[in-house]
């Protein structure tokens, strides 16, 4: 269960799929007999269902395959923007007693991993690589492995879904600091990056 506040939820469904498109790469850990398991994979988000589902692959070579095999009570934890918040970026009227915080945006995914027949998992290597490879200069496809390339590598790769049954999402950005402190905060991280926590900041302390 991920701890958080109302004051942090995001604004809408929509901004938490934005950043799990953008991110794409995630801690994957399912819960085992002897323990959790945890890998880190690249995740390719679907519409479908009421949170969405992810797609990913890993090794066949890897532990973690059996917890996949056997749909283990698993969860994909994407981290997004972070950064420290220093009190000397505070303003010192009329005090400046509040301490220093660390501001994120993070997404818990919970569900059940599905295995994927070889077909499916062709289909999600070659939709990956699209994505990653998509607005380069010269753009590298799944093609140019050649005839059989992809086939060559599926004996090697367990490719599954995990359809989102709960979805944990924190955007705290300093929405419940005193907002001349938060304003502060902002225009430091502007001025020094990073930006992206800068950019969220401003975003969800609008209107105040």
């Amino acid at each position: 269960m991920l701890y958080t506040k109302p004051v942090w939820d995001p604004p809408a469904l929509d901004d938490v799929h934005r950043l799990i498109d953008r991110l794409a790469f995630a801690a994957f850990v399912s819960q085992g007999a002897d323990g959790p398991a945890v890998s880190h994979l690249v995740f390719v988000r679907q519409d479908g269902g009421p949170h969405g589902t992810l797609v990913s692959h890993l090794a066949r070579d890897n532990d973690h395959c059996a917890l996949v095999e056997a749909g283990a009570p698993s969860v994909a934890v994407f981290t997004g923007p972070h950064a420290y918040v220093s009190s000397s970026w505070y303003p010192a009227e009329p005090v400046r007693d509040s301490a220093p915080t660390w501001n994120f945006a993070v997404v818990h995914c919970h569900g059940r991993p599905v295995p994927t027949d070889d077909g499916e998992t062709a289909r999600h290597l070659h939709e990956l690589t699209s994505r990653l490879e998509r607005g380069r200069e010269s753009a590298w496809s799944m093609g140019e492995l050649g005839p059989g390339g992809v086939e060559r590598r599926l004996p090697r790769i367990r490719g599954f879904r995990l359809p989102i049954a709960r979805l944990e999402a924190k955007f705290k950005m300093g929405q419940d600091e005193r907002w001349p402190d938060t304003k502060a905060a902002i225009g430091r991280l502007e001025a020094e990056g990073p930006g992206e926590v800068a950019a969220m900041m401003r975003d969800l302390n609008k209107g105040r």
